[in-house]
């Protein structure tokens, strides 16, 4: 229920922006684009600091949101109007506008977070359009990503990550004996050791993140 109101003020806040923001021959469009993501508080959230902050004080309208990058928890879009494109920094949580692309450059700590070695990279990589992944509502967002290391559904976990499955038993490879029978040791007490159960764990066919793997307690 408390999803429900928050998604719905957000909703309601929006459409006020857009009727004092956006000229009236796109609000229509606007207007659809916003309710397509109805059912999603991470998008109105970002939608509404859009709209709030009005980049560069331009009136126009949102007309498609632009994933570039996803790493972790940390999400770089692209939203783009009818003549601009606008970059935007965001977790789950909060967002901040980084830029237009293709004008200025973007933080170096942000390039290098993305693994980008320079902008020159950054740029050529996301020049062409039909390139860039459109955004899907995240149903369910919290379950696509591990709740302890950040890692996302598909990706493996951060070695020494609770919620890690152990390939040999499938317990929590943090709980159970194997990581120790493997190395024939009592504890893992150096570097060395840990080197080597990385070694063996991607021998044997480490386990991915699924949303499965989430504890219940968390669930909501």
């Amino acid at each position: 229920m408390l999803n429900d109101e928050l998604l719905k003020e957000e909703l309601q806040e929006i459409e006020l922006l857009l009727h004092y923001g956006v000229p009236e021959t796109e609000q229509e469009a606007a207007m659809d684009l916003l309710h397509s993501f109805a059912a999603d508080l991470f998008a109105l959230r970002v939608i509404h600091d859009f709209y709030r902050t009005l980049p560069e004080a331009r009136e126009e309208a949102l007309r498609k949101i632009s994933v570039l990058e996803r790493k972790e928890q940390v999400y770089l879009l692209l939203l783009s109007t009818e003549r601009h494109h606008y970059l935007y920094l965001t977790n789950t949580e909060e967002g901040t506008f980084a830029g237009e692309l293709g004008k200025g450059k973007l933080d170096p700590q942000v390039l290098s977070f993305f693994n980008y070695p320079d902008m020159e990279t950054f740029a050529a990589r996301h020049r062409a359009e039909e390139d860039r992944q459109e955004y899907t509502v995240l149903a369910n967002a919290r379950e696509e990503v591990c709740p302890s290391c950040g890692v996302q559904a598909g990706s493996l976990h951060i070695l020494g990550c609770p919620v890690e499955v152990c390939p040999w038993c499938e317990g929590q490879l943090n709980h159970c004996n194997c990581r120790f029978e493997q190395l024939g040791v009592d504890e893992l007490s150096d570097e060395q050791m840990f080197t080597e159960l990385e070694e063996k764990l991607s021998r044997k066919g480490r386990i991915a993140y699924d949303k499965e793997q989430r504890p219940s307690f968390l669930s909501e």
